[in-house]
């Protein structure tokens, strides 16, 4: 934070020690359209728009110094560049202009270098003066001797102020950090990151400027450092915050046209519980970074009811999706959609797990459910096996309840709770036909044992079928239809209608289903014909803007050598008049 010595205002300054930028560069980056020319209409550059955007943002003037060393062999440059609203707005300037002016290193000097006219140039720079926080050539020559050899210095100030007339940013809470007032400062979040250290990061990204750039990258590079407010910034990766971690590897399938087949491109996913997860707070998410930059900060992308969900944060690179222009999010994409997808998947599996081991509740997986299906579908097709033995052999003993076997039956003739159940069930008779019942059931009781094969009962009541018993049983479904089993037979009518309608509804059921999959086939494919589309359009773009781009730089140098020309011209004149 620097203070403005024309009013006293806080500015913020932000500068780095790279490479710098040379004059055309420079322009390149502040070119919302600016003014070199004399007697020329301003014209407007689309060079893309982040410096722009993200410097508006936070204040309604920022003034660029950037000192760059010779590229290919030519000499030293500086160059100071001002994109000032105020300027534009009190002046009343219907086009954007960018007044610069350019240095260049002659022996152990700078000397002006002049782009256009002279005139021009010293009215680039009374405008900047006038506009700029410094009150002469002299003090903004000394910006760059706080430079050790090259880099760029970004100065942004008139800040903007909040509703009740404070700036936006708060230098004054930490004098090592830059945070910002309003709706993403939360005060409740600011005392549980004193309470939970190793949550401090998912509740203070939002406001700390020092807590998100802890994070911004996934690897620092060794000879990299970030300096905020005089005191370094430590890289966190927050794996370190995590406990109970799990690796899984992503690896992304028929990505759409445009993006580069790599049998190396896959994700990394590490998850697991932050280590406070056992105090049951709501923190949970994923930080994905795209070549090696934080894109999505803890990416919510299981909205569970009630608390599942909570503690299981993650961390991966994903280089197979593309960021938004603001690098604030991805763009959305099939692709994207298939990766949110499975991160879901990843952390229900997690959580239904583990989920316990914090003290949870413990919840039923689906897998669970999958496991336990055909189990119980084998115990039904084996019941129903029993009872048909067991119809088949005593001759309709299914329609009898459970107290009437006992008496018309001996004990090891019943088949036990399975078969009591499904006889419960059933409508009652008539006591005359419960009669003709008994006395066919004690007719093939008889019988049974002396014909061919008798049956073999086991303990449990489990009665073998055999060949003779099935004869058995037809004969005795005969009898039971001359002596009066009308409910019986229709009790067999409707079973088997009902069976009928069952399979019937089964073969509705898949053919939905295959429809339903070749809807989203379709779906599929359209998404990905539209995002190849896109790409086309995007190369498209590019394409005219780069053509456009060169359009303007020929015709500057046309301009400039029609001026040259010009002033020779003039120039042999003022000789002959002489």
């Amino acid at each position: 934070m620097l203070r403005n010595k024309k009013d006293g205002s806080e500015m913020l300054m932000v500068e780095d020690n790279g490479g710098g930028m040379a004059p055309d560069k420079m322009r390149q980056c502040m070119s919302l359209g600016y003014s070199a020319k004399s007697k020329m209409a301003n014209t407007i550059g689309q060079y893309g728009n982040g410096f722009k955007t993200s410097t508006m943002r936070l204040g309604a003037d920022v003034i660029v110094f950037s000192r760059c060393r010779g590229i290919d062999g030519g000499s030293p440059t500086q160059t100071i560049g001002m994109l000032s609203y105020s300027f534009l707005r009190d002046t009343g300037k219907e086009d954007i202009v960018v007044p610069m002016v350019d240095y260049e290193k002659r022996g152990q000097g700078w000397n002006r270098m002049v782009r256009g006219s002279l005139d021009d140039w010293e009215r680039n720079l009374a405008t900047i003066v006038q506009w700029s926080p410094y009150l002469s050539e002299e003090v903004l020559l000394q910006q760059f001797m706080l430079f050790k050899e090259h880099g760029t210095r970004i100065v942004i100030y008139n800040l903007w102020e909040d509703d009740e007339g404070q700036l936006e940013l708060d230098f004054d809470t930490d004098p090592h950090d830059i945070q910002i007032r309003g709706v993403n400062r939360d005060e409740k979040k600011i005392h549980m990151a004193k309470q939970y250290p190793n949550s401090r990061h998912f509740l203070t990204y939002r406001h700390s400027l020092r807590s998100y750039a802890s994070i911004l990258y996934l690897k620092l590079p060794y000879n990299f450092r970030i300096i905020l407010r005089g005191k370094d910034v430590e890289h966190h990766n927050i794996v370190n915050d995590m406990m109970l971690t799990k690796e899984v590897t992503y690896r992304p399938l028929h990505l759409p046209e445009g993006i580069p087949k790599d049998v190396n491109m896959i994700a990394n996913v590490t998850l697991g519980f932050v280590k406070d997860a056992r105090f049951h707070i709501d923190v949970q998410g994923f930080n994905v970074y795209h070549k090696n930059r934080l894109i999505k900060p803890f990416w919510r992308v299981w909205n569970a009811a009630g608390s599942d969900g909570r503690g299981v944060i993650g961390v991966l690179e994903a280089n197979f999706v593309e960021p938004a222009h603001d690098k604030q999010g991805f763009e959305r994409t099939i692709v994207l959609s298939r990766l949110e997808a499975r991160l879901v998947a990843m952390q229900k599996d997690f959580w239904s797990k583990n989920c316990q081991i914090v003290g949870y509740a413990p919840r039923r997986r689906l897998s669970d459910f999958s496991e336990r299906e055909p189990l119980a579908s084998n115990q039904e097709k084996s019941a129903g096996t029993k009872q048909n033995c067991h119809g088949s052999s005593t001759g309709g003993v299914m329609t009898m309840s459970s107290k009437k076997l006992e008496k018309g039956s001996s004990p090891t003739d019943a088949s036990s709770e399975d078969e009591a159940s499904y006889a419960s069930i059933e409508p009652q008779q008539d006591p005359a036909s419960d009669a003709r019942g008994h006395q066919m059931l004690r007719h093939s009781h008889s019988k049974t044992p002396t014909t061919k094969g008798a049956e073999h009962v086991s303990t449990a009541g489990n009665v073998e079928c055999s060949t003779k018993s099935k004869k058995d049983s037809h004969e005795a479904i005969k009898r039971l239809k001359e002596t009066g089993g009308p409910t019986m037979l229709k009790l067999l009518k409707d079973l088997s209608s009902e069976k009928a309608r069952c399979k019937s509804l089964e073969n509705e059921l898949q053919q939905e289903k295959q429809k339903t999959e070749e809807m989203e086939k379709e779906q599929s494919a359209l998404i990905e014909i539209l995002v190849a589309e896109k790409a086309e359009r995007e190369k498209e773009e590019e394409r005219l803007r780069k053509s456009l781009t060169d359009a303007s730089n020929t015709i500057d140098q046309l301009l400039e050598k029609v001026r040259k020309l010009e002033g020779t011209k003039l120039l042999k004149c003022k000789v002959e008049s002489e």
